[in-house]
């Protein structure tokens, strides 16, 4: 086998012993396993469930949730017109479910309404934390959705009525997880998740007021070898960097940011990056990090104009972006952190707890942002496409003649210093000849 790759979810994420699971498994097998955020195992459902779904132009217009009822965790998603806009993390998995099973309360419809008590909960969260009121179609992906489309409709990639998945459920209940391996044909450890997870689809289906659960045949392995194929095809580790994006521009209206002000920043950015490509020798994982990190880089706002970058920081470290992982989100809040006031210092915790090439990373997209931030400082978009290159020691941005820059051009006097000591290049803004 050429090319392998090892990756675990929540279950193990949440453990306790995760770190000796992996050692273990290392030291056995030699196969190092990564442990990947519920926004990245939220990516890899996706990118599945998209090519799945192609039979059902339906799911490509308005509002959906596509949902995977993990064992420690249910990873959501919030796709609208086909496009994931917003994602989450929910702690109810069916582990848990199975413990509040295993409760005193013997009595079947006493079960029953404990599952549907922690589901409308789950809901209450998933509606507060993401934008949309009402869904036309609802997603379910994992092996206990797709048992369910086998044992109702015959086979996978199906669609399922709640009234048949609480009929399965009913049936399923009272049994052993032994009796339901025997009937069903599944693994014992399988067999003790279907009931809590059967209770769950169907209570989700009439909470969100829809006819059908949509069951594609997929699950997030299929994702992860999409991602690998296109990452050995192209050298890139980027995957859906359009959904990435969408999904930081809906966190910046979340906080009531300028959003006009933050995609135009991210396009200046751009540029700034594409023109030093050969003195930074970055990646397109960084230039979509520098981009979301421009989108985003004002949210602090929301919580107080002062120090409005301190709370950037803060609100970032606590938010998910789709298909970015925990560390990217460190990088992009430090580079939203030092987009203003002072620079990186290494007794600055959040930075200095950063490994060495990330620190290094935060300093140049930092400085990066710091110069597209200055040539939009009256929030006016003024600035629309200059030309940008590297003229020996000086970056020179060339705008059109006539404009009235003196505001832009005081902001990159006061805000290019982290740009000159990251690059050794001194911004300059001048005019067409």
């Amino acid at each position: 086998m050429t090319h392998t790759r090892a990756v675990a979810t929540s279950a193990v994420r949440q453990a306790l012993n995760r770190d000796t699971f992996v050692d273990r498994v290392f030291l056995a097998t030699g196969i190092e396993i990564e442990i990947i955020e519920g926004s990245q195992e939220t990516l890899l459902t996706f990118a599945a469930v998209q090519r799945a779904l192609g039979g059902h132009p339906e799911v490509g217009t308005g509002d959906a949730l596509m949902f995977e009822l993990g064992g420690g965790a249910t990873e959501w998603a919030l796709m609208r017109d086909g496009e994931v806009v917003a994602s989450i993390t929910h702690d109810l998995g069916t582990v848990r479910m199975r413990e509040l099973l295993r409760t005193g309360e013997t009595e079947r419809r006493a079960k029953t309404r404990l599952i549907q008590h922690n589901v409308r909960e789950m809901m209450n969260v998933v509606r507060r934390s993401l934008p949309f009121k009402d869904v036309a179609n609802l997603i379910a992906v994992g092996s206990e959705a797709r048992f369910a489309a086998r044992a109702i409709a015959g086979g996978e990639g199906a669609a399922v009525a709640a009234k048949d998945l609480r009929k399965l459920a009913d049936q399923i209940l009272p049994m052993t997880p032994e009796q339901v391996a025997s009937a069903y044909g599944v693994a014992a450890n399988e067999a003790e998740s279907l009931a809590p997870a059967l209770l769950a689809y169907a209570e989700l289906i009439r909470l969100n007021q829809v006819e059908r659960l949509l069951v594609p045949s997929v699950s997030m392995r299929d994702g992860l070898v999409l991602q690998m194929a296109k990452s050995i095809q192209s050298g890139s580790s980027v995957f859906f960097p359009e959904q990435t994006i969408a999904a930081a521009v809906n966190l910046a209206r979340k906080y009531s940011a300028d959003e006009k002000h933050g995609t135009h920043t991210a396009a200046l950015a751009h540029a700034i990056f594409e023109a030093t490509r050969a003195q930074h020798r970055m990646g397109d994982r960084e230039l979509l990090l520098l981009e979301v990190a421009s989108i985003v880089h004002d949210i602090g706002g929301f919580v107080a104009a002062r120090g409005h970058h301190r709370h950037a920081y803060y609100l970032l470290t606590h938010s998910e972006i789709f298909g970015l992982s925990g560390q990217d989100l460190e990088i992009v809040a430090n580079v939203a952190r030092y987009h203003r006031k002072g620079g990186p210092q290494s007794d600055h915790p959040e930075y200095a707890s950063l490994p060495r090439p990330a620190r290094l990373t935060v300093n140049r997209l930092s400085g990066i942002l710091r110069v597209a931030d200055a040539l939009d400082k009256g929030h006016t978009q003024r600035i629309q496409n200059p030309k940008i290159s590297v003229d020996g020691d000086e970056l020179r941005i060339e705008v059109g003649a006539g404009e009235d820059l003196a505001l832009e051009r005081m902001a990159l006097d006061s805000k290019s210093s982290l740009f000159e000591e990251a690059f050794g290049l001194k911004p300059a803004l001048v005019e067409e000849a």
